[in-house]
């Protein structure tokens, strides 16, 4: 399938427009997490409950499962119009919250987490209009990396910010982090797009059904649901999982921030590796192979040091399948459905979290079936990376 039709046969790349947009998409993950370290505190200042709390983080996956794909639709017919819309609404939400009172975190939350799905759908189509064939790979790792970055930050600066000035501090930092880069990213837009994208006007239903007529969308999502809501249910849940073996919650957070540092690095550095034949399989199948080593050693009860370098190689390797996955999907669809693509695979990632969160905390008093439900996932998705496409050796400006 074509990658793109090019206005110039070579038109170049302007990084600009993916640098502004890797903050835009980082910001979205700074504010969605913005409670889940902070969860009691926040629940103390606002006097409510620890669960009304928690409601301010599982909106945002939620809402994506549901918008994921009306919005990708709508991302391939009205590109630059969704993306304004996403970083409007990145900055009006972060600046919501500015105003005390939980209804108003709530109704920021919200904001936000309706702008997530217009940001995130949008990184392939973006790529494919404003960087080179041969360096998409690199675009799409950028912005995906910038996730886990927002997300980092995020973890590591609330609890400082909230014993410095409480929730107001909180909100007055995260609020110029996220309008900064919206404001930006709606002037980056403002360029004209190097490769132009032939847009068709197609019903909804149809479109959703061409592309899941794909074979390379199917399997793409399946891995996505037991790859990305593996982590996410890591994340949510490791601490708990960790206690038995005698691992404290400081450690389980510092092997957390490791696992996710890990990721960034992996995010970033991976994907250009295997843009080159069946790599992107071997990345794949050793990400999933890794985390099910990990999940057994954390069920046998590994030593600490065993117990952080898992765990740090599982972060490197499963979050690097987010952008391989991306990229992948770049290559194999048509530039006209791309945002649409995008929505499918991202909707299924984050299904996979509320899926498999949900299943663990299900079975949380049967901490070895638990953790065993996690390794069959795995595996069992395992065999799907055969059928992947093998990737040419090199990329091609196809019109």
């Amino acid at each position: 399938m074509s990658s793109s039709t090019s206005s110039a046969a070579h038109a170049g790349t302007r990084w600009s427009v993916i640098v502004a947009y890797a903050f835009l998409a980082g910001a979205t993950q700074l504010l969605w997490v913005t409670y889940t370290p902070i969860t009691t505190a926040s629940a103390e200042e606002w006097g409510v409950s620890v669960d009304a709390v928690g409601w301010l983080a599982q909106v945002y996956p939620l809402l994506y499962v549901l918008l994921a794909i009306p919005f990708g639709y709508w991302a391939d017919k009205r590109f630059n119009h969704t993306l304004a819309w996403g970083a409007s609404l990145t900055g009006v939400g972060a600046i919501v919250r500015l105003f005390p009172g939980y209804e108003y975190a709530l109704a920021g939350q919200l904001l936000v987490s309706v702008a997530q799905p217009l940001v995130l759908n949008a990184i392939n189509k973006l790529a494919a209009q404003h960087v080179e064939p041969a360096k998409r790979p690199t675009a799409i790792a950028i912005g995906t990396a910038s996730l886990f970055v927002g997300i980092l930050i995020s973890s590591v600066t609330a609890p400082f910010l909230m014993n410095r000035g409480g929730l107001a501090t909180v909100h007055i930092v995260q609020a110029v982090l996220a309008v900064v880069p919206a404001f930006f990213f709606l002037v980056a837009i403002k360029k004209p797009a190097l490769y132009e994208i032939q847009t068709e006007e197609e019903p909804f239903f149809s479109a959703v059904r061409s592309i899941w007529s794909y074979r390379f969308v199917r399997l793409y999502s399946l891995l996505l649901f037991a790859g990305f809501g593996l982590f996410v249910t890591l994340t949510t849940w490791l601490e708990v999982l960790s206690e038995a073996i005698g691992i404290t919650s400081a450690e389980v957070g510092l092997g957390i921030g490791a696992m996710t540092l890990a990721g960034i690095v992996g995010a970033a550095i991976v994907p250009g590796w295997a843009d080159k034949g069946p790599r992107a399989r071997y990345v794949l199948s050793a990400s999933l192979l890794i985390s099910a080593a990990a999940l057994t050693g954390l069920a046998a009860g590994a030593p600490l040091w065993l117990f952080f370098c898992l765990f740090s190689l599982t972060g490197f390797m499963l979050l690097a399948n987010l952008p391989v996955i991306l990229s992948s999907a770049e290559r194999e669809s048509p530039p006209k459905e791309a945002g649409s693509v995008a929505g499918v695979l991202l909707m299924f990632g984050n299904l996979g979290g509320i899926v498999l969160t949900l299943a663990v905390q299900a079975l949380l008093d049967h901490r070895l079936l638990a953790i065993g439900t996690l390794i069959a996932i795995v595996l069992l998705a395992l065999p799907i990376v055969a059928f992947i496409p093998a990737r040419p050796t090199k990329r091609k400006l196809s019109a």
